[in-house]
């Protein structure tokens, strides 16, 4: 049983790699947006469902501990877009692999990253638009993207994940020129998750 975290900023790809992950192991996909925007559907974009949707995700994965043997799938695969110069970030980061570690299971983390000119055409990809409705203001997502990446530090230091949390096995993927099953692939090779 493991906790398989895909970071990356907008539109890097996670979504499309954890479905594809989806396919290849024994694991379940629970993608950012699907918690947002349960609660922003009634409340708006706003600290109220973002804090909502980070207890969610919490509350979930500790019934997934306490059900183990009972689970639907062995593995819990997240996306989270994270800015390491934002404390809450690496705390929720924390918060989430303490859950696992502490019940003697695994925690992964893959952080994906690919430049702009990529992220700016996956943001407008019809998966994307489709899985999220937030995202279908292109002006608007766009606009966030790119006051994102130049406002937060969205991509970690060499290094720096594992000084964070060395208990939990971590790789970096430029994800740029590959396929969602390439990247997919090179995550379950790294980890020897089959």
């Amino acid at each position: 049983m493991s906790l398989i975290v895909l970071i990356g900023g907008q539109a890097v790809g996670k979504m499309t790699v954890g479905r594809e992950l989806e396919k290849m192991i024994d694991a379940k996909l629970l993608y950012n947006h699907q918690t947002i925007d349960l609660f922003a559907n009634f409340l708006g974009y706003n600290t109220y469902s973002f804090a909502l949707s980070d207890k969610t995700r919490k509350e979930l994965f500790k019934a997934f501990i306490a059900n183990k043997g009972n689970n639907l799938t062995d593995s819990i695969i997240f996306t989270v877009l994270i800015g390491f110069d934002e404390p809450d970030n690496v705390t929720f980061l924390r918060d989430i692999s303490n859950i696992f570690l502490s019940a003697d299971e695994k925690v992964y983390f893959i952080e994906l990253v690919a430049d702009l000119e990529e992220r700016l055409s996956r943001n407008v990809h019809e998966d994307r638009l489709a899985a999220k409705p937030s995202k279908r203001d292109i002006e608007f997502s766009t606009k966030e993207l790119l006051d994102t990446m130049e406002n937060h530090r969205l991509e970690s230091h060499d290094g720096e994940l594992k000084e964070l949390f060395p208990d939990v096995q971590s790789m970096k993927i430029d994800n740029t020129s590959l396929s969602p099953c390439e990247v997919s692939e090179l995550i379950v090779k790294e980890f020897h998750l089959v």
